[in-house]
């Protein structure tokens, strides 16, 4: 009896043995879709106004028979008067927006102690 004793608890020493060298030691491992996200806007509102006024005038006088004393060739041109003017105005309004959207995702897996996501064991 004692010596089929002494087998169960060598046999028993043997398995604890055997459990204790096999181990793991694992290690953490964290994986996932970071997404990146990024909204933006613009609006632009634009306004202007713009006022001219341009006044011309221009007289041209020949010379006369008073004025000369003699018949001459000149005299039988008439006297010319022009007169101008111009007047602007503008007003303009302009209105934008613009939006935009960017998504970004990869793929992230990190196993060990790594303070890099997806480098393995840096």
């Amino acid at each position: 009896m004692v010596n089929k004793l002494a087998v169960v608890l060598f046999a028993v020493l043997v398995i604890a043995m055997l459990m204790f060298q096999s181990y793991a030691s694992l290690v953490p491992m964290s994986w996932g879709f970071p997404t990146l996200v990024q909204n933006q806007s613009l609006t632009d509102f634009e306004n202007s106004f713009a006022f001219s006024n341009d006044f011309e005038s221009s007289n041209i006088s020949f010379p006369t028979i008073a004025s000369t004393g003699s018949i001459a060739a000149l005299s039988a041109f008439p006297t010319i008067n022009q007169t101008s003017s111009i007047t602007n105005l503008l007003s303009q309004c302009k209105f934008m927006n613009q939006q935009q959207s960017m998504q970004f995702a990869y793929p992230w897996i990190s196993i060990g102690f790594s303070p890099v996501p997806s480098m393995g064991f840096l």
